[in-house]
C-alpha cells in the first residue's frame, strides 16, 4: 500500500490498516518498507506493530538512516518482529536494535534477455542515479580510463537527470574522437523491459563503489543488473560487490583508473571464446539473486518467524 493524500490512497491504506489491526488473517505477514517520516502514516504503523508484533517485518535495502532522520527507522527496527536487510552492513548497524536480523538481498527480475556477443563498437555501460558518490566514483576511477582508450568505443550512461551533468560528461570526453556517447534521459525506472534491453547492449557494465558507509551498505544492485542479462562486470572490490563479482569468472576487480583501463583493453582484445565464457558465467550468477532466490529467502524468513512463535 503506497501512501498518499489522494482520497483513494487514504481509503486503501485505512482499509488495509484496520484489517491488519482488527481482522488479521492467520499466518499473514506485515511488511513495512522504507518508512522514515514522523507523521501520521508512520505513527499509525508504529501503533500497528506494537499491538500486532508477531509476523511483522521491517524491510530496508539502503542505509536510509544516513539520508533521513533516523528516529522512525530505528523505532520500527526495534518494534518489528524481524528485520529484512538488503546488505550485511545494514544488518550489522541495525542488529543493535533487533537481533532478529536476516540478510535478504534485493532481486533482479529475469525477463530472459541475455547477451549473445560483443558489439562491433565495444560498448561500456553504467546505470544508476548519476550524482553524489556514484558520480564521484565514476569521475575518479572510470572516466580517466575510458578517456585514454585508443580504440573505437561507445559509452552509455543511463541515469543522468539534468542538463548540467550531461554537459559535464560531454565536455570531459570531447577530446576523445574515438568515443561515442549515449546518454538516455527521462528514463522510466519502472519499465524493466526497456532497462534490460539497454543493459544487454553493453559489452561490460561498470559497478563502482566508494569506501564509505553509505556505499558499503548498498546491495550491489548495479552488478546484479548487468549479470542478470549476461553482461560481464568491472567493479571495485568492496563487500557488496565482492559476493556478486567473481574475479576472472564473470568480471574483474579494478581498484583505480589504470586497472580499469587495463581490463577494458583486455575485454576488447580477448578472443570470442573467452568472452563467451564470461557471458555464460555472468548469466549463471543470477541463481544468487533472482526472484526465485528472493522468494526462497523470504520463505526461510517466514519459517524463522513461525519457529519464534513456538
Amino acid at each position: 500500500i503506497i501512501p498518499g493524500y489522494h482520497p483513494q490512497k487514504i481509503w486503501r491504506f485505512m482499509r488495509a490498516y484496520i484489517s491488519a489491526l482488527l481482522f488479521r488473517k492467520k499466518d499473514s505477514l506485515i511488511v513495512i518498507q522504507r518508512v522514515h517520516s514522523s507523521f501520521i502514516y508512520s505513527t499509525l504503523l508504529k501503533v500497528l506493530v506494537s499491538l500486532r508484533r508477531k509476523g511483522t517485518i521491517y524491510d530496508i535495502d539502503d542505509a536510509d538512516y544516513l539520508y533521513w532522520p533516523s528516529k522512525t527507522i530505528y523505532s520500527l527496527a526495534q518494534k518489528c518482529h524481524f528485520l529484512s536487510v538488503g546488505s550485511k552492513a545494514i544488518g550489522v548497524h541495525l542488529s543493535r536494535f533487533n537481533p532478529n536480523t536476516i540478510f535478504v538481498t534485493s532481486p533482479t527480475p529475469d525477463l530472459g534477455i541475455i547477451k549473445e556477443k560483443r558489439n562491433e563498437r565495444f560498448t561500456i555501460g553504467w546505470i544508476g542515479a548519476f550524482g553524489g558518490d556514484h558520480k564521484q566514483s565514476l569521475i575518479s576511477n572510470v572516466f580517466p580510463a575510458i578517456l585514454s582508450l585508443s580504440f573505437n568505443v561507445k559509452l552509455t550512461i543511463i541515469g543522468v537527470t539534468n542538463d548540467e551533468d550531461e554537459r559535464l560528461i560531454r565536455r570531459y570526453f570531447s577530446l576523445n574522437k574515438l568515443l561515442t556517447l549515449s546518454i538516455p534521459r527521462n528514463v522510466d525506472w519502472n519499465d524493466e523491459l526497456f532497462l534490460q534491453n539497454q543493459i544487454v547492449q553493453f559489452d561490460v557494465g561498470i559497478a563502482t563503489l566508494l569506501n564509505n558507509e553509505i556505499q558499503l551498505s548498498k546491495s550491489g544492485i548495479k552488478a546484479k543488473q548487468y549479470l542478470n542479462n549476461g553482461v560481464p562486470v568491472l567493479g571495485i572490490k568492496l563487500p557488496e560487490n565482492d559476493w556478486v563479482i567473481k574475479d576472472g569468472i564473470n568480471g574483474f576487480y579494478c581498484d583505480n583508473a589504470d586497472e580499469f583501463k587495463a581490463r577494458l583493453e583486455e575485454l576488447k582484445s580477448m578472443d570470442d571464446d573467452r568472452y563467451r565464457q564470461l557471458i555464460i558465467a555472468s548469466r549463471a550468477s543470477i541463481v544468487e539473486f533472482d526472484l526465485e532466490h528472493y522468494f526462497s529467502d523470504f520463505q526461510k524468513l517466514k519459517e524463522l518467524i513461525e519457529l519464534d512463535k513456538e
